[in-house]
């Protein structure tokens, strides 16, 4: 039947600014020996999915929004060995990467100028179903919720970023410059990785929702950045020392001008954020005078969406608490309005039918 070949998702439907709405798509079918077939569970909201509306990130339209999802394996492709139908499962947003460059062959696959991801390259989670190559999907371990599952993506950034390519050693004190959903993972993963104490600025609207977040999952002290001088606080929690490692979240280019004023000498400053343009001023004569490592990041590697997966199933906090919305994708228009003035952390689009089970 007809019916059963038509779903409905949230869609960037033309181009321009605006132009996002729900409408039917066609259910995908496995088109591929390698592929299988998932059922969302959850599926994310991101700032990416907000800058293809504005009109302001790179997309194809019609294509259906969304790229941090969970989902149940609801059938296979023949080439399919290592998941069968019922795997609960999550999937990196790399359906097509050239294979042939020279990141590639190095397994940055994140780094491919080629790559086309769900949400904006090829139609993404925010729908009933969606079809992915079996190398990309990760199986959630036990005890792991959906809608919790479908948080890996943003952590395995952080993970990536973080603990793979900048390193947090042991009792190190940090800082994390920005209060946003990026912001409270990154603190969330500082602390699970052996960080002694974590600090975090952010902006006065942050405090409702964003703050409360963060010191849920494991941050010591926040600064509010239009109450007090943050670069003078983080000297005196430290004894004028400064931090061990700043992380750089907000992409906020008066943010971005005071990282190397915050980190000790011999410090390192990892980057996260992305800026709305393509410059942003740092104090470069500090940095060279403290002799600062810095890291300029981007996605996530394959090694660390395992251990994301393992972070979430060990941690003793939880993090639905970086989980503020609960909501159908009818709701769209709510939900990214609250993201945009920071009324919300991650904000997750949940099935219609199963809806029930998280009010």
């Amino acid at each position: 039947m007809l019916k059963d070949r038509i779903m409905l998702g949230l869609v960037k439907f033309a181009k321009g600014p605006g132009n996002v709405g729900v409408r039917e798509v066609a259910k995908p079918a496995v088109s591929a020996p390698d592929q299988a077939l998932l059922k969302i569970k959850a599926c994310g909201v991101c700032a990416t999915d907000l800058h293809v509306m504005d009109d302001t990130f790179r997309y194809w339209p019609p294509v259906v929004l969304g790229h941090e999802f969970s989902g149940e394996v609801i059938e296979t492709g023949a080439e399919v060995a290592d998941f069968k139908p019922g795997d609960r499962v999550v999937a990196e947003p790399k359906t097509f990467v050239c294979g042939r460059c020279d990141v590639c062959k190095q397994g940055k696959t994140n780094l491919c100028v080629h790559r086309r991801a769900p949400g904006w390259g090829v139609d993404g989670g925010m729908t009933d179903y969606i079809a992915v190559p079996e190398r990309l999907l990760h199986r959630i371990p036990d005890g792991v919720p959906y809608d919790v599952a479908a948080l890996c993506e943003p952590l395995a950034i952080t993970v990536h970023e973080i603990d793979e390519r900048c390193g947090v050693n042991a009792a190190d004190v940090v800082v994390i410059n920005g209060a946003g959903p990026i912001g409270v993972l990154s603190a969330f993963l500082a602390k699970s990785a052996g960080a002694s104490r974590v600090y975090m600025t952010g902006m006065a609207r942050s405090e409702p929702v964003r703050f409360k977040a963060a010191l849920a999952l494991g941050v010591d002290g926040i600064i509010n950045v239009e109450r007090e001088d943050p670069v003078k606080r983080i000297m005196e929690l430290t004894g004028g020392l400064g931090a061990d490692l700043v992380v750089e979240t907000s992409g906020s280019p008066a943010g971005i001008r005071r990282l190397a004023e915050m980190a000790r000498i011999c410090g390192r400053i990892t980057c996260i954020g992305l800026c709305p343009a393509d410059e942003a001023a740092i104090s470069w004569n500090t940095a060279m005078y403290r002799q600062l490592d810095i890291h300029f990041n981007f996605s996530s590697s394959y090694t660390a969406w395992g251990k994301a997966l393992r972070l979430m199933a060990s941690t003793p906090l939880d993090l639905r608490n970086a989980i503020s919305h609960h909501e159908t994708i009818d709701n769209w228009e709510r939900v990214f309005g609250d993201i945009r003035e920071e009324r919300a952390v991650k904000a997750m689009f949940i099935p219609a039918d199963e809806i029930s089970a998280y009010r």
